[in-house]
């Protein structure tokens, strides 16, 4: 896991908070699908911030794929931030 320990998305969540405050959600966007047949689907999530592409990933969980896209984007705000 990144950050503090917690999960991927929550981490995400928490620095959205803390960079948009109670508006956080207005910023944010997942675009979840699955593609293949029924016994072996492969997850992809999107995760956009401020309509730019920031995390995407693949797994055979949905809550994989969204895990790593979450970390993904995690670590890009703050590696921006760092850089500030």
């Amino acid at each position: 896991m990144s950050g503090n320990g917690f999960h991927p998305r929550t981490n995400l969540n928490n620095e959205l908070q803390r960079i948009y405050g109670p508006s956080a959600q207005d910023h944010v966007r997942w675009e979840v699908y699955s593609h293949g047949p029924p016994n072996a689907l492969t997850w992809y999530a999107t995760v956009y911030i401020d309509d730019m592409n920031h995390g995407h990933a693949s797994s055979h969980t949905r809550g994989g794929a969204q895990d790593e896209a979450a970390k993904q984007a995690y670590n890009y705000l703050r590696a921006e931030m760092s850089r500030r």
